[in-house]
């Protein structure tokens, strides 16, 4: 009853405050911007604010104090006038978890200033999460992503000495403000901003201590920029910047360097050089000046402490006297890419930008930057232009048929879930090698591309499929290949992910059949004969019958003209995979099938090295399907008896690599 009664007068005292506090919540309210820092006096009385959470996540209210005394502070937060935190304190005063887009106010009554905070409790993002800063002087790229964001920074004063802040926007619509916080949360100083946009601040720190800066953009802006801490030689800032040129003339996109002369010497030199017009002409971090275009601008070399000189900078049209190509006749290939090779004079001609046109159209096309791509077979004239069109060149293009392209998908599953199915330790060295076979055969002066995949789910694979070969045309090959635990239950053969998902050799031939060209499929996995609907011996059959066959035999999903198949073992067999070692891990272990392969188009897998194609039959330098199949299937029963024999005779292996069409005479391997 105790507790009932307790109860009851907690929901009365809630229900009787609701109201207060919600009418509270009607008065006017100060507005608190994401990123924002507002400065609170609370000698005045109670102040309250009106705080909207741009994402759901963990917030923290920050207040800074503002005097040597900290002043005590009690904050509540609300939402919908109901308390959601509350706390007692300065850094941070309360946290809580805001909803994204509610409407919160935050009432803060006590004594004396503060300043203000709502920030994100994320890494950079609060007082207490900097990112830390060296004064190595490297630069630091980061981006503003959200509206109203606040980067925070800290920097361990080591040693004594002064240091330099340097943050530069490297987008036009950012503009920086820093500010200088001690340990204790106490502002020190803000930052010196330039015209353009950057920010400039030194400061003597006391070894030993921790500083941090805050870092925001003017009006909540979103952009990049670099930020840079800078050690000065002296423990002074500079009293006067002098540029050696106070007006410099350029001739169209020529360069020179500004010299300048800072006192006293120890305060170092420029921290940082801004042109008021980069449009005009841009200037780098030694104070290189090169011409962009015709006009007026002005440089400022910037130091420490905020001084600076400046340079008044003009520049002068100069126009194109020739336009030449480095060659005027070039040969592609139907889908290749070609630079337009051309130089244009002089070299610091102020437009140096270019007009191509191709005649006839539709053979080939070009981009502004004159990338050349062949559409089609025949010859095309393209001119080169000056932008003016008064001065030009003539390229011919001759188009010949599309090379044939090889691409390559290499699965492999290994590192299978305890709860899915043993290991299969090898499956990553049998798909090393085959990519090392491949990467070392050369078809008609074209490279196979190769891509692989690790422990790979269904959909994994699917999307790995749908990505290698997307670029593939009419006339190229793709090669698919796959080993992994497999059976042939159902009617079908199954292939084991690791992580327990089941592809079926049916929805990986769906997939096969959307990639345009030649199709060579190479499975390496126990029942992977079903793909293609063969079967071992009737003395094999009869063998596995009880352990495989289900009564039916599914239709074969492969034995197709799309299809060029070779699996490793019939439909109702083991797929073995061999070591010669006796500890039978990686890197000896790996599959019999992927032995036989890599030998049969040139690579050892035990040596990891180039050797002979030794299916090579006829010494044409190529490697048919039939070619492969024949070396394949005896080299995969030669490995399984020595295995045997190694077993002390014990060993019963039986594993008949199966090919689809039979007698193919389709060129896979080639150098």
């Amino acid at each position: 009853m105790k507790r009932l009664l307790l109860i009851a007068l907690t929901l009365a005292a809630i229900l009787a405050s609701g109201p207060r506090v919600r009418a509270r919540a009607e008065e006017a309210l100060q507005p608190l911007l994401p990123g924002a820092m507002a400065e609170v006096d609370l000698s005045r009385g109670e102040a309250a604010f009106a705080f909207t959470a741009p994402s759901g996540s963990v917030y923290e209210v920050w207040l800074f104090p503002t005097e040597e005394r900290a002043p005590s502070v009690h904050a509540a937060l609300y939402l919908d006038g109901q308390p959601v935190a509350e706390g007692d304190g300065l850094m941070p005063a309360l946290s809580a978890r805001l909803v994204a887009g509610g409407e919160y106010v935050l009432r803060l009554r006590g004594d004396g200033r503060v300043r203000l905070e709502i920030a994100r409790h994320a890494l950079s993002r609060c007082y207490d999460s900097p990112m830390l800063l060296d004064a190595r002087g490297d630069a630091y790229s980061k981006a503003f992503v959200r509206q109203g964001d606040a980067h925070w920074y800290a920097v361990d004063a080591e040693e004594a000495g002064m240091l330099a802040l340097v943050g530069v926007p490297a987008e036009d619509s950012v503009k920086l403000t820093a500010m200088l916080f001690d340990d204790g949360g106490r502002l020190l100083a803000e930052a010196a901003r330039t015209a353009g946009g950057a920010c400039l601040m030194d400061f003597l720190p006391q070894p030993g201590r921790r500083y941090c800066v805050r870092l925001v953009t003017a009006d909540g802006a979103t952009g990049l920029y670099d930020l840079r801490l800078v050690r000065l030689p002296g423990v002074e800032p500079a009293d006067r910047v002098a540029l050696a040129q106070q007006a410099l003339t350029l001739e169209g996109r020529a360069s020179q360097r500004l010299q300048a002369r800072v006192s006293p010497e120890s305060a170092g030199g420029i921290l940082y050089w801004e042109s008021s017009n980069p449009a005009v002409a841009r200037v780098d971090a030694l104070g290189t000046v090169t011409g962009v275009g015709v006009g007026v601008a002005v440089v400022t070399g910037y130091a420490a402490g905020g001084e600076s000189d400046r340079c008044r900078v003009e520049v002068k049209y100069v126009p194109v006297d020739a336009v030449r190509l480095f060659s005027n006749r070039i040969g592609l290939n139907v889908g290749d890419d070609a630079a337009i090779e051309c130089e244009v004079l002089p070299e610091n001609a102020s437009d140096p930008r270019l007009l191509y046109d191709a005649e006839p159209r539709g053979i080939v096309e070009i981009d502004r930057r004159g990338v050349l791509r062949a559409l089609q077979e025949g010859e095309a004239t393209v001119t080169v232009r000056s932008r003016d069109g008064a001065l030009y060149d003539v390229l011919t293009v001759a188009v010949g048929p599309a090379p044939r392209r090889w691409r390559a998908l290499l699965v492999g599953e290994q590192n299978y879930a305890s709860t899915v199915a043993t290991v299969r330790t090898g499956s990553v060295n049998s798909v090393s090698a085959m990519r090392s076979m491949l990467e070392n055969l050369s078809f008609g002066g074209a490279k196979v591309q190769v891509q692989t995949r690790l422990d790979a789910s269904r959909d994994g694979v699917l999307a790995a499929v749908a990505d290698a070969f997307a670029q593939a045309a009419d006339g190229d090959v793709s090669l698919f290949y796959i080993t992994c635990h497999g059976e042939y239950a159902g009617g079908m053969t199954r292939f084991q992910m690791y992580d327990g998902s089941v592809l079926t050799a049916a929805e990986l031939a769906a997939a096969l059949r959307n990639v345009k060209g030649e199709l060579v499929v190479l499975i390496d996995c126990c029942g992977s004969g079903g793909a293609i609907g063969h079967c071992g011996g009737t003395g094999d059959i009869l063998k596995g019958i009880d352990a495989v066959f289900t009564g039916q035999v599914g239709p074969a999903v492969m034995d197709t003209s799309r299809f060029h198949v070779l699996a490793s073992a019939a439909l109702e067999q083991d797929s073995y995979r061999l070591s010669f070692s006796r500890e039978a891990a990686e890197p000896d272990m790996a599959t019999v099938f992927a032995r036989a392969v890599c030998e049969a188009g040139g690579w050892s897998l035990d040596r990891s090295a180039r050797a002979s194609l030794r299916a090579d039959a006829d010494y044409d330098g190529r490697v048919t399907l039939d070619e492969l199949y024949v070396y394949a299937a005896r080299r995969v029963m030669w490995y399984l008896r020595l295995a045997g024999q190694a077993a002390g005779g014990r060993g019963d292996y039986v594993q008949t690599v199966q090919a689809w069409p039979e007698g193919d005479g389709t060129v896979l391997f080639e150098r």
